[in-house]
């Protein structure tokens, strides 16, 4: 169609418009589920969820697969897990073993930090398909024990010939984690290599010399002289942590929470989507105007009032974010970035035991995420130069030995107070929709701390050429 085309060209917002003239002339309850699939794309989540309303109220069949849309959507974008949890309540009850909705269910809640209401619904769903294997991987990474009965059952579902390579890869990094659990490295070490090897031909190979070009473009354009000509006088202080994935931001992020004056925001798209949508990585030499400044401004603050009460403000915490700063200081010059750092080779090791997005494809191979880990750096110190009075950093490694003296000097840095809550993030039970976790919902403990050690024999001279 005519909106796939556009959708797949890049122009998510003018993929939907198709639909507009068409569902003012014909009430067809798939023009509808259509339309709101698109909207979802273009990010215009409320008219996606009342167009997928509307085709359930004209009767669409299948409108399990809807209350499913809807969920991804209240839980994913609009941060309301209570209306997600509802509307897969509504799915199953119309469709009671469907696998989508459970695992889904599964999902919401594993980020709710309940263990054993997230295990019960991936076994639900084995109960259904035995050889689901995604839900088999999802059931070990929720184990703390490296079960030798999961340990059996992935192998075998690796050696499936009718498994997807998809789902073969999500066994293979929850092997990987379970011989972790055990302290068999060498194993542990081989399932990763073997689903970054399988990932790779997915996703594609790491361009190095598209990065380097990258970054060196940003240093270039967001320049002293940028920010001397473009000056806002929006004095907000949005508070942003960012920096390498796996390298503590969620940690920080779940202690700072802790705090009640803090919400945890967790990893918001919005500047990841609005750069993309600027050209922020090549803006014009003339700089964005006033009026397009204050709209992004007003668009992230809109966002941010979804999570946050007048008391209270949110932590955006999207580690490629660091990518943005340029734009985020333009848009916000006063905005308080916290960048996260941990010992490299932790970093690097922890990133490849993981699965990522396929924009992470550097995430793949040791070499490149060293590489990558580099660039970053090499960024984040220009960022850094630009503005040591709002960039503050934290390392991981010290806040697990001191946390409240590195907490305390964060706090500080966005204008608040020591509470003693902080250190018991634990018992938090917000929303975390990353890797870590399960880790987040302990007590706080040093062990991932010269984790790599563990492997020292496996990594060879990857990080020979380390600069960090």
């Amino acid at each position: 169609t005519l909106a796939q085309l556009y959708f797949d060209n890049g122009e998510l917002e003018r993929a939907p418009k198709v639909f507009e003239p068409l569902i003012q002339q014909f009430k067809h309850p798939d023009l509808h589920f259509n339309y709101a699939w698109f909207l979802t794309r273009a990010a215009d989540y409320n008219n996606a969820l009342k167009n997928y309303q509307k085709a359930i109220d004209l009767g669409l069949q299948g409108s399990e697969e809807a209350h499913l849309n809807m969920a991804n959507i209240y839980s994913s974008r609009l941060f309301q897990q209570s209306l997600a949890k509802n509307h897969l309540m509504v799915a199953l009850k119309i469709r009671p073993n469907y696998v989508d909705a459970l695992y889904n269910l599964g999902n919401l809640e594993e980020d709710s930090g309940d263990r054993t209401a997230a295990k019960l619904q991936f076994q639900r769903i084995l109960s259904i398909d035995p050889s689901h294997a995604k839900a088999t991987a999802r059931l070990a990474q929720a184990d703390d024990d490296g079960s030798p009965t999961l340990i059996s059952k992935l192998e075998r579902l690796i050696e499936n010939p009718s498994i997807e390579d998809d789902a073969r890869i999500d066994c293979l990094y929850a092997l990987g984690k379970l011989y972790d659990q055990q302290g068999n490295y060498k194993q542990a070490f081989r399932n990763w290599t073997s689903a970054n090897t399988i990932d790779q031909k997915i996703v594609g190979k790491f361009d190095r010399s598209s990065f380097t070009k990258s970054v060196n473009r940003l240093i270039e354009v967001y320049s002293e002289s940028w920010f001397k000509r473009i000056e806002l006088e929006n004095t907000d202080e949005p508070v942003f942590i960012c920096g390498m994935f796996r390298s503590g931001s969620t940690l920080l992020e779940q202690m700072l929470a802790s705090h009640p004056r803090l919400v945890a925001g967790g990893e918001l798209d919005y500047f990841h989507r609005t750069a993309k949508k600027m050209g922020s990585a090549n803006p014009p030499d003339s700089g964005y105007s006033t009026a397009l400044l204050n709209s992004v401004a007003d668009g992230y603050n809109e966002q941010l009032q979804l999570m946050a009460s007048p008391e209270t403000r949110v932590t955006d915490k999207r580690p490629d974010n660091a990518l943005h700063i340029g734009l985020i200081k333009t848009v916000f010059p006063q905005a308080r970035i916290i960048l996260t750092r941990r010992q490299h080779k932790d970093t690097c090791l922890s990133i490849y035991s993981h699965r990522f997005a396929r924009d992470m494809n550097y995430a793949c191979d040791l070499e490149d995420i060293n590489f990558y880990s580099n660039e970053l750096n090499r960024l984040t110190e220009h960022w850094r130069t630009l503005f040591a009075e709002t960039i503050h950093l934290v390392d991981y490694d010290d806040l697990v030995k001191d946390p409240k003296q590195v907490i305390s000097g964060v706090l500080r840095f966005i204008h608040l107070d020591w509470d003693a809550a902080c250190l018991d993030f634990h018992h938090l039970r917000n929303v975390v929709s990353t890797a870590s976790v399960w880790q987040v919902r302990q007590p706080l403990y040093s062990r991932s701390s010269g984790r790599w050690k563990n492997y020292r024999a496996l990594l060879g001279d990857i990080f020979k050429s380390n600069q960090l």
